[in-house]
């Protein structure tokens, strides 16, 4: 693989010429070196293992629709195939789809969704009654407001280490996610 090569022989702007343009973008050719002399061991471990990949290549494309969804294509030979699955409205296999799960949920009052989110030792006390009172009486300005911030952040990155991720943005601002169940959950979106 050209981009192992390029890592391991120190040709980084050969390497990071390699990444997407959205990537390159996103992130300085500096920031990118940066975190690769920073992180020497990781860097040469992910260019072995880049170097030895096995099996064949899977061949993805990604199309957004709709407010801020993706469509995930794989291909199998000749054809491509949908591989999200598009029925599951209020997904929560990923933080980020938790996220957009919740955004949704809260955009269309649907707090029936909204506590399936909620990690069951902070569900005390809340019920979906309670949070359609709350949240369409004088704190609803501040759920718009968080709601809106979360959309405009849809992408940002997320970290996610071992059952727990969290999400930096806005100003000051985080998402905290838990694997509870098989599922993310949302633990404060602030």
């Amino acid at each position: 693989m050209s981009f192992s090569r390029a890592l391991g022989q120190g040709r980084l702007e050969e390497a990071y010429a390699l990444m997407s343009a959205e990537y390159r973008g996103r992130v300085s050719f500096e920031e990118f070196k940066r975190q690769l002399t920073e992180n020497p061991q990781e860097s040469l471990e992910m260019g072995n293992a880049l170097a030895h990949v096995k099996g064949e290549p899977r061949q993805e494309a990604v199309l957004r629709y709709g407010d801020d969804e993706e469509l995930r294509l794989t291909r199998d030979g000749e054809r491509w195939y949908i591989a999200t699955p598009l029925v599951d409205f209020y997904d929560q296999s990923t933080p980020r789809a938790a996220l957009r799960t919740f955004v949704r949920a809260m955009e269309r009052k649907r707090y029936d969704v909204v506590m399936r989110l909620i990690p069951d030792a902070d569900k005390e006390g809340i019920t979906t009654e309670r949070m359609a009172e709350a949240w369409a009486g004088d704190g609803r300005e501040d759920v718009e407001r968080m709601l809106e911030n979360l959309r405009a952040h849809m992408d940002a990155p997320i970290e996610v280490v071992g059952s727990r991720a969290t999400m930096p943005y806005g100003d000051r601002v985080r998402v905290q996610f838990v694997r509870e169940g098989g599922t993310w959950r949302i633990e404060d979106p602030e």
